[in-house]
């Protein structure tokens, strides 16, 4: 029997994964593995990290469901894969493509020694197939959605699978228990749940309602949408479907705006892709020199809401966030 590791990133989620997809194709037993990356959490966010932390958790619950359990283990991916292929005998491994230069560059590294298959799944479109008739990458987003969506768009999205052959026992590290936010359930279930509360009503009326603070006007899924626990390719066949079953002009104008929102999350992955050093420095060379005005005052002021009108300030100001 063939066996494979889903390498688990930014997948917390067994319905349309492609790198599971795949796995299960190509393999009788699927090992799930998530590699508590020391590079990653070098300046924790402690939020972001409770709520992977009880994604994990959940996705585990899940797994069982279907007969598997997730295997975590931490250090450098790059040591951690070779040894669960020896101990497993797994000849291939699966993960869904990341672009953020330390992932492209983590995935190289491991590429050059190991069975490693890169599949489509942060995004709808891969960040190289939106680009100009030259091959060149846009740096604007009007240009960039018109040719993201003349691109073939998916019609359907992949259910999660029924059952799940168990995989070989492994030693397994215990998975940080830190307090999860109760605004934020974590978890793939919740993922869904939320998405239907949104699409019963408030996408329809989402190109006003998210400017509007004392409103739920707003998806609320970008940390599930950030580590996969539902699908780019979820979140905009949901909004397309949406948007056929109504003939209203303002409400068709609110489903578009958040698939306009989806596109400029694929924008943003694109720029970081082809253009990593966003990472370190500004975008427009035009601004990288800007004279930084230190001002703690009016920074507190800010925090607080009680910045001063512009009328008492001497133009250009500009304020470090």
């Amino acid at each position: 029997m063939t066996t494979g590791i889903w390498w688990i990133r930014r997948d917390l989620r067994l319905a349309d994964n492609p790198a599971l997809q795949r796995a299960l194709q190509e393999c009788d037993i699927v090992i799930p593995l998530f590699i508590l990356d020391p590079a990653l959490p070098a300046s924790p966010a402690p939020n972001r990290q409770a709520f992977l932390y009880a994604g994990l958790r959940s996705l585990d619950a899940d797994l069982r469901e279907l007969g598997s359990c997730l295997t975590v283990r931490s250090g450098n991916p790059a040591d951690i894969l070779p040894q669960v292929l020896a101990e497993t005998g797994a000849e291939k491994i699966f993960a869904e493509e990341d672009y953020s230069p330390y992932a492209i560059q983590r995935d190289q590294k491991v590429s050059q020694t190991l069975p490693l298959q890169l599949v489509l799944g942060v995004t709808v479109h891969h960040p190289g197939m939106v680009v100009k008739p030259d091959g060149s990458p846009f740096r604007v987003f009007t240009a960039f959605s018109r040719t993201w969506k003349a691109l073939p768009q998916p019609v359907s999205s992949e259910p999660k699978p029924g059952k799940l052959n168990p995989p070989p026992k492994l030693a397994s590290e215990p998975i940080p228990g830190l307090p999860e936010s109760p605004s934020f359930p974590a978890g793939e279930k919740e993922a869904h749940f939320r998405l239907e509360k949104f699409l019963e009503q408030p996408v329809y009326e989402y190109a006003n309602d998210r400017n509007r603070l004392d409103l739920d006007g707003t998806s609320t899924l970008s940390p599930y949408l950030r580590f996969g626990m539902i699908s780019a390719r979820q979140a905009f066949l949901s909004a397309t479907k949406a948007r056929a079953n109504t003939s209203n002009p303002a409400a068709t104008q609110g489903c578009e705006t958040w698939i306009n929102e989806l596109i400029w999350r694929e924008f943003y992955n694109a720029i970081l892709y082809h253009f990593p050093f966003v990472l370190k420095t500004t975008y427009s060379p035009s601004f990288r020199n800007i004279p930084w005005r230190e001002a703690p005052d009016d920074l507190h002021a800010w925090k607080m809401g009680m910045t001063v009108s512009y009328t008492h300030l001497t133009l250009p100001t500009i304020y470090p966030v």
